[in-house]
């Protein structure tokens, strides 16, 4: 499978590279309903778990979807 490129202007994100290229290894997008429910960052070692819970989650539109791979830089 080809390499995705992720687009973000986010530049106070940890992942945030130049380009407003995302350099995060994977990315977690849920639903806005799911995403409460976790942590505001979720890191990869998280992530299975995560996905084995949750499986899917539908939204209506793109305002009730969250990235919850978001960092802050310190």
């Amino acid at each position: 499978m080809d390499q995705v490129t992720v687009r973000c202007t986010v530049e106070n994100c940890h992942y945030w590279g130049r380009g407003n290229v995302c350099d995060a290894r994977e990315i977690l997008v849920t639903s806005d309903q799911v995403g409460a429910k976790y942590p505001d960052h979720v890191d990869t070692q998280q992530l299975s778990a995560i996905l084995e819970e949750v499986g899917e989650t539908p939204a209506g539109k793109c305002e009730e979807t969250c990235c919850k791979t978001f960092r802050a830089r310190s």
